[in-house]
């Protein structure tokens, strides 16, 4: 389950892997906290077509909207609950959230957000008629801001469906008569034109055309550690 602050976050940070964790058969749902009301483009009904366009590209098992107020987004209660609840009924593996630092405060929100409802949806006593159920893994993905990812994920061979995902976002992305000239749209150093070259550089450090950096709180646990041969230089 990836989740993201607004509706295009998840694509930007982790639409490779994605793709090719849905390219590998497996159900990836997006949880979009916002409808990203507050965007200088686009309007929520546009939004919600754009991100409903994006999910079918990727290959999403479902998407849904909490709907939480943009730029309001916090670790309130009763927004925890809320996700908390999904993580119960989704029951996923792994959920990956923004990165902890970042340009945009509701990223650096969202972050805190799932770390508390992942926690939240482990409690036996907190919303006692759900089982509870706690992912054992958060991985943290890489919007505007860029760290050191303690792994990188080959995304090359889907990396044009990444691509087309983000675009279906053309409200945030396009430049159309009348848009508003914006960070996400503007200039060679636009979202889009730092977030391919910083996949390249991702990519550069393992060999390959692109790549997804992704960090940890805590260090990956290796079962089998013949698999790490498997692990191109």
């Amino acid at each position: 389950m990836a989740v993201g602050a607004h509706p295009d976050d998840v694509e930007v940070g982790a639409g490779g892997l994605v793709a090719k964790l849905c390219q590998a058969g497996r159900r990836v749902a997006v949880v979009d906290l916002s409808a990203g009301e507050l965007a200088s483009n686009g309007t929520v009904a546009e939004r919600r077509q754009e991100a409903g366009r994006a999910g079918e590209i990727l290959g999403l098992a479902w998407r849904c909207c909490l709907e939480i107020p943009d730029r309001g987004i916090s670790s309130d209660l009763p927004y925890r609950r809320r996700l908390a609840a999904i993580i119960r009924q989704c029951r996923p593996r792994l959920i990956l959230c923004p990165y902890w630092s970042d340009r945009h405060p509701d990223h650096v929100s969202a972050c805190r957000l799932v770390q508390e409802a992942w926690f939240d949806a482990g409690l036996k006593k907190m919303a006692a008629r759900q089982t509870p159920f706690r992912p054992n893994q958060i991985w943290y993905y890489f919007i505007a801001a860029i760290a050191e990812p303690r792994f990188i994920v080959d995304v090359s061979e889907c990396y044009q469906t990444k691509k087309t995902a983000i675009l279906a976002h053309q409200t945030q992305f396009g430049r159309h008569p009348g848009a508003a000239a914006t960070f996400l749209n503007d200039g060679p150093g636009s979202l889009l034109a730092t977030v391919e070259s910083r996949d390249r550089y991702f990519g550069s450090l393992i060999g390959s055309m692109y790549g997804e950096g992704f960090t940890t709180l805590e260090p990956l646990a290796v079962g089998n550690p013949l698999a790490l041969l498997e692990v191109p230089r």
